[in-house]
């Protein structure tokens, strides 16, 4: 029934990525949430699914598309994509990898998303690893206004990330 990247932004036609590639991992998500209905959270210690207003794709792959558009604009020195490419060897490569353990309506009116990034380079160390988490404000009731709110969410909490993503490439060079 929804989509949370309807619209990717566009590539500055004078991007420069040549500062090194970002590849983005699939996204991992916590059992309860790896579902086709969306979540809420219905009291402290109970969540509901909601079998009747369903995500239009397997949400991990959903944030893991939005992901790649919100870094995309966001990064104009790094070649975003969610492959490595075989023959791309004469530039850093890191790795960004993407758990997420909420991404749901709140019984207090607010989309909740948490759960952490971790960037790994070439080598496979981990040079930064970060919790998330936000809550952002529903503007009307139903589910419409639950996704555009997580949706919100995902895009900011993506954007905060790109200069420590952007910092890590630097120190990769």
């Amino acid at each position: 029934m929804f989509l949370l990247n309807r619209d990717r932004p566009a590539e500055p036609a004078s991007a420069d990525r040549s500062q090194g590639v970002l590849i983005i991992a699939p996204v991992r998500l916590s059992p309860y949430l790896d579902e086709s209905g969306i979540v809420y959270q219905t009291s402290a210690h109970r969540v509901a699914i909601a079998n009747n207003n369903r995500w239009a794709a397997p949400l991990a792959g959903q944030l893991r598309e939005a992901l790649e558009a919100e870094l995309t604009s966001a990064l104009p020195r790094l070649q975003v994509q969610l492959q490595a490419d075989a023959a791309e060897t004469s530039r850093p490569i890191l790795r960004l990898a993407t758990r997420v353990d909420a991404f749901m309506g709140h019984y207090d009116g607010h989309a909740h998303i948490a759960g952490q990034w971790r960037i790994v380079d070439a080598q496979g160390n981990t040079v930064m690893r970060e919790r998330f988490e936000r809550r952002e404000p529903l503007a009307n009731d139903g589910y419409d206004a639950l996704v555009e709110s997580l949706s919100n969410a995902w895009r900011t909490s993506a954007r905060d990330l790109a200069p420590r993503i952007q910092a890590a490439a630097r120190e990769a060079r």
